[in-house]
């Protein structure tokens, strides 16, 4: 499988691209524990397992920050998407340090 976020296209940490999609993936319906296998098997992120849960963590903070944040103008479904991103991120993150 690989990983492909054209918008921010750079080069960084392979684990970055694959722990910013995990929680669209439980978003998808796959299971946390099915996720958190994917992670810890794919070479993008088998070798950085710390990097790639604290981005996981860094990530899915910044979700719940925004989410309580006021609806800007013009994307009224902004603030739910974030609440369930942040859901998402918080379920893989207690599956992968449990």
């Amino acid at each position: 499988m690989t990983f492909v976020d054209w918008a921010h296209a750079s080069l960084g940490p392979a684990c970055i691209d694959a722990a910013s999609l995990a929680p669209q993936l439980i978003l998808a319906g796959h299971t946390p524990a099915d996720i958190a296998r994917l992670l810890r098997d794919h070479p993008a992120t088998a070798n950085s397992p710390d990097t790639t849960t604290a981005f996981l963590a860094a990530l899915t903070g910044h979700w719940h920050r925004n989410a309580r944040k006021p609806t800007p103008p013009g994307a009224p479904g902004l603030r739910a998407y974030q609440h369930r991103a942040a859901a998402a991120g918080l379920a893989l993150l207690g599956y992968c340090l449990s």
